[in-house]
């Protein structure tokens, strides 16, 4: 009986861990899309200076996602959005506002397969 107990507190601790990372990896995904969205339509409204700081903010957000999101996940897939982030505020700094928006699409497209990758769905499970 005790095998059966312990399996079960197995059970509830591995479908919390899940349940967790979910919740965590949606609401960084959300964060840091709104926060790129910001600073894309920034740059489109002419102004410079506020999408270099969200920017600026997006990476040092995804910075402190990072450590959390690399206990569970593939790095990977983390190394490419860091490197899509990265580049993002000079960028912008220098005023390459094309290509600034597109690397802006880039790291949601990127972030939205992310947060897609660890739904709990019959899918990703198989």
């Amino acid at each position: 009986m005790k095998r059966v107990w312990i399996s079960a507190i197995i059970f509830i601790i591995l479908l919390t861990v899940c349940i967790w990372g979910e919740t965590t990896t949606k609401n960084a995904s959300s964060t840091m899309i709104e926060t790129i969205t910001s600073a894309k339509l920034a740059a489109v409204d002419g102004n410079n200076e506020l999408a270099y700081r969200l920017s600026k903010k997006a990476v040092s957000d995804w910075k402190n996602y990072h450590k959390i999101l690399c206990t569970y996940m593939p790095h990977s897939q983390l190394e490419a959005i860091d490197q899509t982030l990265s580049g993002m505020p000079m960028l912008c700094y220098y005023g390459t506002c094309d290509q600034f928006t597109s690397e802006c699409e880039k790291s949601i497209t990127q972030l939205n397969y992310l947060n897609e990758s660890q739904q709990l769905s019959i899918a990703n499970i198989f």
